[in-house]
This record gives C-alpha cells, structure tokens and sequence, in this order.
C-alpha cells in the first residue's frame, strides 16, 4: 500500500485529537502525518510522536493527498485563500469546520479539488470518535469517498450523512462530550462530597460510563428498562432517579441539543 500523506492545518483541540488518533496507527496505515499551525508549541507532543510541521498552510497541502482543514469557521476562506493553489483533482480536501456548506467549500478552494464535510467530535484522540461524513459534491468519486471513510474508521465510528442533516449531527454528537463531561463531573464532585478521593472518585465514574455504554451498544434492551433494571422498590436507586426526574434532567439534556442546533443554524446563515 502507498503512503498517503494527510496534512491537518490547525492542531487545536479537534485538529490535535485527530492528529493524535491517526499518530497511533500511522505505522499499521502508512500514513505520513503533517501539521501546520499558528503556535507550534501546541504541538509539540504530537511531534514527539511523528507529527511533521510545516511553516505554511500552502506547504503542506502541497505535500498532502488529503488536506483536514481544522479551523475555526471564520477563518475558512483566509485559510483556503492562502492554500488554494496547491491543490489539484488528485487531492481531497475534507473540512471540520462546523456550519460551512460544501457549496462554500467548493467556493473558497476554487473548485480544485473534491470537498467533503466531516463532523468529528474529541474522542477521536483514544480511537473512539463518533464522526458524520458528507459526500454530497458530485465531484468524489466512490475510490475517494472509500479513502475517507477508512481514514475516519480507524478514528472511531464513521456514518455517512447529506448535508440537511449535519447540523443536527453536530448539536447531538460533535457537541456531545462536553454533556458528557458536565454530568460526569457532576457525579465525580457527588463521589468527591461522600468522602472518595479526587481521582479515585473520577476513575469509578469513567468506569461507570465505559460499562453503560458497552451495555447500550451491545443490548437492543429500551434505554428506559435498562435503568428500571437497576431500580429495586423502594430501594436508594429509585430514591436517586426520582430526584433526576424532579429536576428534569431528560427534558434539560433535549434542550440543550435543541439549543445547540438553533446556534449551528445561525451560523450556517452567517449570524455572529
């Protein structure tokens, strides 16, 4: 197998997680890793590990067969402005940049090469990634679309999605961890208050999590009966789940998607 060479511009928190994902797997891929961004210092784990910078975003484009543009949104047409001309039909250009359409992908980058839209989100860094792709430029051809779907399979999981829906991916999915990381918190700081240390409360929690979620993949059990299974009458389970339920956690947890989803909907239409 060829190498193929990826060139991430950005190696922020999304930008690095990737990084730090396909770093793990680089030798079993073949993959040759390049970074370009603006505080090298950020970076420079992932250059211990095998990351190559590059000084400008041109020059690693240049070098790449696919280019990730990890940017922040606003900065997507400086950055495809200054990179554009190096790229060709024989590259592909694949874009985490929430709420920027194909159409101004294929925009901003003159229409050099085939665009694709991705939704990450940060567990990516450990192979757990949830990741939404859309191929909905006529210009990829199914050799390319097979390509990225590979790339982001060996991050985590890999759903194929039009564009209507990638809003929508983002506010659940791509947002996800931060709600994830809010009510694990929550739980530890409740471990912390019983009188468990700092880290061992953390460690009982993330285990918690870890178990839930294997039983959620791997069960078609409705969620709702799994967490009655848990509860015996009149017992402190039930005590505790009734607390939730006062407090609405469910119906909050919806809101918070919705909210998220309203928000990448006045970015897709140019709000600030």
């Amino acid at each position: 197998m060829a190498t193929c060479t990826i060139a991430c511009i950005g190696c922020g928190n999304m930008g690095g997680a990737m990084l730090g994902g396909w770093l793990a797997v680089a030798g079993k891929r073949d993959y040759r890793l390049l970074g370009m961004t603006r505080t090298p210092a950020r970076a420079a784990a992932l250059v211990e590990r095998g990351l190559t910078l590059c000084g400008t975003a041109e020059e690693a484009a240049r070098q790449a067969d696919i280019v990730v543009l990890a940017v922040k949104p606003y900065q997507v047409a400086d950055v495809l402005a200054g990179l554009s001309p190096a790229l060709d039909a024989g590259k592909l250009l694949v874009s985490v940049a929430a709420g920027v359409s194909v159409a101004r992908l294929r925009a901003a980058s003159g229409g050099r090469c085939p665009v694709v839209r991705c939704m990450p989100n940060t567990p990516a860094l450990v192979g757990k990634g949830v990741f939404a792709l859309c191929f909905d430029d006529p210009a990829l051809t199914p050799e390319a679309r097979e390509r990225v779907q590979r790339l982001f399979a060996d991050l985590g999981v890999c759903v194929e999605l039009p564009e209507a829906r990638m809003t929508a991916f983002s506010a659940l999915v791509g947002a996800g961890p931060a709600y994830v990381f809010q009510m694990m918190q929550g739980l530890v700081q409740a471990g912390a208050t019983q009188g468990f240390s700092w880290a061992q409360s953390r460690e009982l929690v993330a285990a918690l999590f870890e178990g839930c979620a294997c039983m959620a993949r791997q069960e078609a059990t409705p969620l709702m009966e799994m967490r009655d299974n848990v509860c015996s009458p009149a017992g402190l389970t039930i005590a505790g789940v009734n607390a939730l339920d006062r407090a609405g956690l469910t119906g909050l947890l919806v809101d918070a998607v919705l909210a998220a989803e309203r928000r990448g909907h006045e970015m897709e239409s140019g709000k600030a």
